[in-house]
């Protein structure tokens, strides 16, 4: 006679009234261990291996649904601190694309500290400022715009953290500088960036060609009238 399946036992044992309590004690006990270890395995499936070649946002979401507490196990790895699967995909090329599932999945599920949005803004791990630092424009761009319409990054988001500072101060941002300029482009004027004298953002001191470039860029659009801020008087 073949074992009963996994399914089976734990559909048994919860129609059966008369199994003995010491017996369905147990069993609950080893359940809620294996629970504890599949989803232990769920997390370090998204610190180590998650991969946008590999996994559709669908699988990602079904493994959450699942265990929905694998979004909360902690990397303990000394190479990167005690950070949670939403910020180590910032570290992983093939992961980044999924920043705005686990963000988003995480805000449902109270991932992380209060106000973080699932993670994502938390002390010392913050997702988007760290977006700066990846190379590939197009991608971070995509995840900025998806975090954007899930209103997990605001408008205030844009000065609370600097943000335009941060992301001009990393080569290679100019499609990211855009999507949070358009969302708060009153920050153009009013960014607050060291070496800066009162007024535009396009007057901050020690501008590279690039940087100089994306500002005025953005001003011309945003504020076409004033030449894009590029005069101090407007």
């Amino acid at each position: 006679m073949p074992a009963s399946s996994l399914e089976d036992i734990i559909a048994k044992l919860h129609l059966c009234k008369d199994a003995p309590h010491y017996m369905t004690d147990k069993i609950n006990a080893i359940a809620d261990k294996a629970l504890e270890e599949m989803t232990k395995e769920a997390g370090d499936f998204f610190h180590y291996h998650l991969d946008d070649e590999k996994h559709t946002v669908e699988e990602v979401k079904a493994i959450i649904d699942i265990f929905p507490g694998s979004l909360s196990v902690i990397n303990l790895d000394p190479g990167f601190g005690d950070i949670l699967p939403v910020y180590q995909a910032v570290y992983r090329s093939r992961a980044v694309s999924f920043i705005p599932l686990l963000a988003k999945e995480g805000s449902r599920l109270g991932v992380g500290s209060e106000g973080s949005r699932g993670g994502l803004l938390e002390h010392g791990s913050n997702v988007v400022l760290t977006l700066a630092e990846l190379y590939d424009d197009k991608k971070c761009k995509k995840v900025l715009e998806e975090l954007r319409d899930l209103d997990l990054l605001k408008k205030e988001d844009i000065q609370n953290f600097d943000l335009l500072q941060h992301f001009l101060a990393e080569d290679g941002c100019a499609q990211r500088f855009e999507v949070l300029a358009a969302l708060d482009p009153d920050s153009l004027i009013s960014a607050c960036c060291p070496y800066n004298e009162q007024g535009p953002l396009v007057h901050q001191k020690y501008l590279t060609e690039n940087t100089f470039e994306m500002i005025l860029k953005a001003g011309m659009e945003h504020f076409p009238e004033n030449l894009g801020c590029l005069f101090r008087k407007f």
